[in-house]
């Protein structure tokens, strides 16, 4: 006598039900499904690679599902999309220093609180462990040179510019500008001390016009949040220097603009326990009428933020635990993008290198991707609306690129891209010079990451939390007959 088999009472571990299947029922799909999944990713392996005579492999429909056509190639835009820059006017960029007519001013602990209303060239210096520069509300025409100053402030900003003045910061020398407020000031019960809280070195309110300039080194501590805050919506915040050197150590965001943020020449450096840079409309990097640009060294948890970031040239390092640069929602009068026209971006994050709400357009400029995807990041360029990229560009992605429908599977920088494009190699397979650092092609090493948790504390230096950034081999890239596995774990070791 035969026994019919029973069927088998499962349950769902998230909702407690149970659901009736025939067991052979169960594993003939799921057999199926294994199937299904190896013929779609032996199929989306023969699309992505660039294969050897190319280098190494390309990115292709690995996972599949992103804008591609009957032959599995993606799809990219027809051309670039619109690429909006800053119109806010700045009349501070104009000021000159009248060194002859200047008002000189010696800061110390007995002379600590400096207003200024009145325009004209005021050289300060001194050193003061608990003081204030303001320039007041509506105050045009304001140049402050900044001579071997060093300033410490617990009650509000080292140097505060209020509503709608127009002031020029030369820095002369060494300067250094501290903010030392209680951070739980800014909730406080008491009003008047909420109010008075500033949260950064140097905080710029709303509908300012301020530059940075200058010859000399200027220190930056935001102790209690911020290195430097720009508030407002209409306000301009510029970095223009090509001597100046800038040095940030923030708790918060290294700089955060509540509008247009540019950041036009100088040496930049900036250790942040949130995002380096942050503005809330347009983030610019560069001169895009010269494609110069500042040297920028960022060691953060976001490196670039923005509604709109463009990146017109300079040399553009980033070493984040986060997203590398995010074109993001923040101002609705805008749409998100990310531009990239020219000048060094190299990237080592741990989830995504670019990330977009919307287009992302790369013109020009060398552009390397490292660390990308390994802690939950969706690929090493991530994007929501259209993606265009020109053949100016030279691309070192191994991390691949999500967009809307999906994403697609990385491949190396020998091989050509999913969009046809080649990477760190030539059109003919040969080793091209690979940038990622400097010039000499030599390792770039990331600086010290701020704390993750806990107070921040200036005096004592932070640990890194990741390794050097990984220099790309392009022998050691997988060939055309590799299997996927072989494949996969080969990327998952290169991450």
């Amino acid at each position: 006598m035969k026994h019919r088999k029973q069927n088998r009472t499962y349950y769902c571990k998230h909702t407690g039900s149970r659901f009736l299947r025939h067991w052979k029922k169960i594993m003939f799909f799921s057999a199926l499904s294994v199937s299904l999944l190896a013929a779609s990713i032996s199929s989306g392996l023969a699309a992505g690679r660039g294969g050897q005579m190319n280098g190494g492999f390309g990115r292709g429909g690995f996972m599949g599902g992103r804008m591609m056509n009957m032959n599995g190639e993606v799809v990219m835009a027809e051309s670039p999309s619109e690429i909006v820059t800053s119109s806010v006017e700045n009349a501070a960029l104009s000021l000159t220093a009248d060194m002859e007519n200047a008002i000189r001013i010696q800061m110390s602990d007995t002379d600590s609180k400096i207003k200024i209303d009145e325009p004209g060239t005021y050289v300060i210096t001194g050193e003061c462990a608990d003081g204030s520069i303001t320039v007041k509300k509506g105050t045009n025409g304001v140049v402050l040179v900044l001579d071997n100053l060093d300033l410490t402030s617990s009650e509000g900003a080292a140097i505060s510019i209020n509503k709608e003045a127009q002031v020029k910061m030369i820095v002369s020398g060494s300067v250094t500008l501290t903010d030392s407020e209680n951070p739980a000031d800014e909730t406080s019960a008491d009003t008047e001390t909420a109010d008075a809280y500033d949260g950064a070195a140097i905080k710029a309110k709303a509908g300012t016009q301020v530059v940075l300039t200058g010859d000399g080194t200027l220190n930056i501590y935001g102790a209690a949040k911020n290195g430097i805050k720009a508030a407002g919506q209409d306000s301009s915040f510029v970095v223009d220097g090509e001597a100046l050197t800038l040095n940030i150590t923030a708790a918060n965001d290294g700089i955060n603009a509540g509008a247009d943020l540019t950041l036009l020449s100088g040496t930049v450096n900036i250790t942040a326990n949130d995002d380096a840079i942050h503005a809330d409309r347009i983030l610019t990097v560069g001169d895009r009428d010269t494609a110069s640009g500042p040297v920028l060294t960022v060691n953060g948890t976001e490196g670039l933020e923005a509604t709109v970031v463009n990146i017109f040239g300079g040399d553009v390092q980033l070493s984040v635990t986060d997203d590398g640069i995010n074109g993001t929602q923040i101002d609705d009068s805008l749409t998100p993008s990310l531009n990239i026209t020219g000048g060094t971006v190299t990237i080592n994050s741990r989830t995504d290198g670019l990330d977009c709400n919307g287009n992302i357009n790369l013109l020009g400029g060398v552009i390397t991707i490292a660390g990308s995807a390994s802690f939950g990041g969706e690929a090493g360029i991530d994007y929501d609306g259209a993606y265009y990229v020109a053949d100016a560009v030279t691309l070192n992605n191994p991390y691949g690129v999500s967009g809307p429908d999906g994403g697609g599977m990385g491949g190396g920088p020998g091989g050509k891209d999913d969009l046809n494009r080649h990477g760190g190699w030539d059109r003919n397979g040969q080793d091209k010079q690979f940038r990622q650092g400097d010039q000499n092609g030599q390792q770039f090493q990331p600086g010290q990451q701020p704390p993750q948790n806990g107070p921040f504390d200036q005096s004592t230096p932070p640990a890194p939390p990741m390794g050097p950034m990984e220099m790309f081999d392009p022998n050691n890239q997988p060939d055309a007959n590799t299997s996927a596995t072989t494949q996969q774990n080969s990327n998952d070791n290169n991450k």
